[in-house]
């Protein structure tokens, strides 16, 4: 069977939505829930993705992501082969942790967005977990209550459209009693939104004119890039370019450069392999080396959160 098309553009808004392999369950203790989230944020830093709403169920999972680098498919393959194989290591399992390739549904902006976050925000509700919303520890829902924004979640964006957190918990409440057609969560052709939308974005496969730069509301979102990595470690260390990229070097500054290279970049291990004149293998052992280091090294981790936030 033929892969569903992927329409990306710079500040496309989708649904993701994916599920455990046979409906089993993909979360099976708090711990599992909590490095889902983790892992979700360490996407949003090295692509630059925007995470507007999710609910974390038991076998599945629902995300609302918009990406204003046009990235979707290396974030979420990123992402997704991350937290399986973690799992995997975690429960001593062979084979699929998902059911298959996620499903991402194109959603327009107003009305549509307001109704699609909603429903996410319900899921619990629907399957009998809890009595309201907000009592699903693992869902973003708590969070438009309040409006606050964190490393992982914006809500601004939704709440825009809806009016506030109060009139979002008017919507909440109006739509518990409401039948919701499959096809407003989860679309006709991977689309929901408008008759014009839908003509739009048929126009959009395969473009590749279009800019961030023409956004306004997203300047200042792009994804970190290796040169921006390389001074900023530069300048930390006092050392040069060609201290970082020397075949043979061993030195602090370029272990912190490799793993920024990784964290932070959508550089490939491939591609920052050769940057540096290695191989993609060896720059992920160096990576997994140091990240175990910065667990145990709080003045390591100190100088590298420094870093990022400079890179922020």
């Amino acid at each position: 069977m033929a892969r569903p098309l992927r329409i990306e553009y710079p500040g496309a808004l989708y649904h993701v939505i994916n599920r455990g392999h046979r409906k089993e369950k993909i979360f099976r203790r708090v711990a599992d829930r909590e490095i889902f989230l983790e892992k979700l944020i360490a996407a949003r830093r090295k692509f630059g993705i925007v995470v507007h709403a999710y609910c974390l169920m038991d076998n599945h999972f629902h995300l609302l992501i918009e990406t204003p680098n046009a990235n979707l498919a290396r974030a979420m393959h990123t992402f997704h082969a991350s937290y399986a194989n973690w799992f995997r290591v975690k429960y001593q399992l062979v084979g699929s942790v998902f059911q298959g390739r996620y499903k991402a549904v194109l959603v327009e902006r107003d009305d549509y967005l307001v109704r699609l976050s909603a429903y996410i925000h319900l899921n619990p509700v629907r399957a009998g977990l809890v009595d309201e919303p907000e009592e699903h520890r693992w869902s973003s829902y708590g969070q438009y209550l309040t409006g606050e924004a964190t490393e992982l979640l914006s809500p601004a964006t939704v709440l825009k459209y809806a009016g506030g957190p109060e009139n979002y918990r008017t919507i909440i409440d109006r739509m518990q009693g409401e039948d919701i057609l499959p096809e407003e969560m989860y679309g006709r052709n991977a689309l929901i939104g408008g008759d014009d939308f839908r003509a739009k974005m048929r126009e959009q496969i395969n473009d590749r004119s279009l800019d961030a730069n023409e956004l306004p509301e997203y300047r200042g979102l792009k994804q970190v890039t290796p040169s921006a990595v390389e001074q900023a470690v530069c300048a930390r260390f006092g050392v040069k370019k060609s201290d970082l990229t020397k075949k043979y070097e061993r030195g602090e500054a370029r272990r912190v450069y490799l793993y920024l290279l990784k964290r932070r970049t959508a550089l490939t291990l491939a591609e920052i392999g050769k940057l540096l004149g290695t191989s993609g293998n060896a720059v992920a052992t160096a990576v997994r080396l140091f990240e175990k280091r910065l667990e145990h090294d709080a003045k390591q981790k100190k100088k590298v959160d420094n870093i990022e936030k400079r890179l922020a």
